[in-house]
């Protein structure tokens, strides 16, 4: 009840000056607390790598499976030193594969590529093994990528600058670079550790970003966004199989999402991956929301569609696992179109739906929470299980054991959401909710 009062004081500034800080004590006496250790479920960074990066005919990237064995070495240019991954960076050819040594390096300025890759044919910065490799950023942005066709993959990037001003985004997606793809990284310490936008006309579409790690060591103490995944603007970006974790905002307005796609862009699709907004002290101050197409709008000048009248159309947000928000897990604003399908909430206000033209179809969610529309918005139910306590029909949800004690009502598939959590077919009639699984394992 104290997190729905203080929703409902939104946009009352005089109310919620006097109201929220009594909410917030009340709040942190009775608020509950995940149930440690809390399971991966199989999401995030794989210890053995991916399978090999594929395209489509269209030249999008395909989603990929966690490897069984450690992908045998290809040719390659082996990188020794941050003067040697600058200079490889700006001068790398189509279907160069740049291979960092085991090691640590420091940047202390930004990186750029320049040249494109192709499609089947991408270049590609890479561990040869998960974890080998960190790149310690203390600098606003480490690399910035405005040419197409770039795998980043096995790497770990820490944020390590003095103020949380400072070290803002690792990776930076900007204009014309369609195609790139993030895979089995891990990032931390960053407050947008992956930024993706438009630049001088031209718009990023058709990323990947899967099996990555995001965490924080601690809150972000900074009035700048803090969202590790902040997508602007591009469309048809796949957000899949990621481990999204520790993202509080103690500076500004308090406001963090796990991940959004708002500016303009369509049909993004945000997709099995876990999303917990603290692992530990869910009452600590700020609003963390989970997942969100729409975010927290965007200024005219940086959206895509003109005028600016929907943040994000025909979104897809499927098969996650969002857990311990003291917001919304699920949050669409002012995105017409979308289709939330699919997902377990656990310990958060459940799914809103907000401001015309905001409209959502919200079908075989498991909410512990409400499913909530505001401000003109539409929202369509349809098999939905609701409750406000999920431990009476799962295993031990707060630990992220999401196995059901006792099998409820099947739900018809949704359009276009044929997998489950672990990607596996899903039935023409399965449970409600992202997975029946403990976790995922690699096949």
């Amino acid at each position: 009840m104290v997190r729905h009062a203080r929703r409902r004081l939104e946009g009352h500034p005089n109310l919620e000056a006097v109201a929220l800080p009594v909410l917030a004590r009340i709040e942190a006496h009775y608020i509950r607390e995940p149930a440690l250790p809390l399971r991966d479920l199989g999401k995030g960074v794989r210890p053995l790598g991916l399978t090999p990066q594929d395209y489509d005919t269209a030249g999008r990237p395909l989603p990929s499976l966690p490897a069984a064995t450690l992908p045998a070495r290809q040719a390659r240019r082996v990188l020794l030193s941050t003067e040697s991954l600058a200079e490889a960076l700006r001068d790398a050819r189509a279907g160069e594969v740049l291979e960092l040594a085991p090691g640590t390096y420091r940047l202390r300025s930004r990186l750029d590529t320049g040249q494109a890759g192709q499609p089947g044919a991408p270049i590609t910065l890479r561990a040869a093994q998960p974890g080998s490799v960190t790149l310690e950023v203390d600098t606003v942005q480490a690399v910035v990528a405005a040419q197409p066709y770039w795998v980043f993959e096995n790497l770990v990037w820490r944020g390590v600058c003095a103020s949380d001003d400072r070290c803002e985004h690792a990776l930076h997606v900007v204009g014309g670079a369609v195609g790139v793809v993030l895979r089995n990284n891990r990032f931390e310490d960053f407050n947008a550790a992956i930024k993706v936008n438009g630049e001088n006309g031209l718009w990023p579409d058709a990323g990947l970003l899967q099996f990555n790690t995001f965490s924080n060591q601690r809150a972000r103490r900074t009035d700048k966004p803090v969202t590790p995944i902040d997508l602007v603007g591009a469309s048809h970006w796949q957000v899949l199989d990621n481990h999204i974790e520790r993202f509080i905002k103690l500076g500004g307005n308090g406001i963090s999402f796990g991940v959004f796609l708002k500016g303009g862009g369509e049909g993004g699709r945000i997709e099995r991956n876990l999303v917990v907004c603290t692992p530990e002290a869910v009452a600590q101050r700020g609003q963390r929301v989970g997942i969100s197409l729409g975010g927290g709008g965007t200024d005219v000048g940086s959206c895509r569609r003109q005028p600016c009248d929907a943040e994000h159309v025909g979104g897809v947000v499927a098969n996650n696992v969002v857990a311990h928000c003291n917001d919304s897990g699920i949050d669409v604003f002012r995105s017409p179109g979308a289709s939330v399908a699919h997902n377990t909430l656990v310990n958060t206000l459940g799914v809103m739906v907000r401001e015309a033209p905001a409209q959502a179809r919200l079908q075989a969610n498991v909410v512990e929470g409400r499913l909530q529309q505001r401000r003109g918005a539409r929202l369509e139910s349809l098999e939905n299980l609701e409750t406000g306590r999920l431990a009476a029909l799962m295993a031990q949800p707060d630990a992220l054991d999401l196995r059901w004690q006792e099998m409820p009502a099947l739900a018809s598939r949704p359009e276009g959401v044929t997998t489950d959590f672990c990607a596996r077919p899903r039935a023409t009639a399965s449970p409600p909710g992202a997975t029946q699984a403990a976790r995922c394992e690699a096949p």
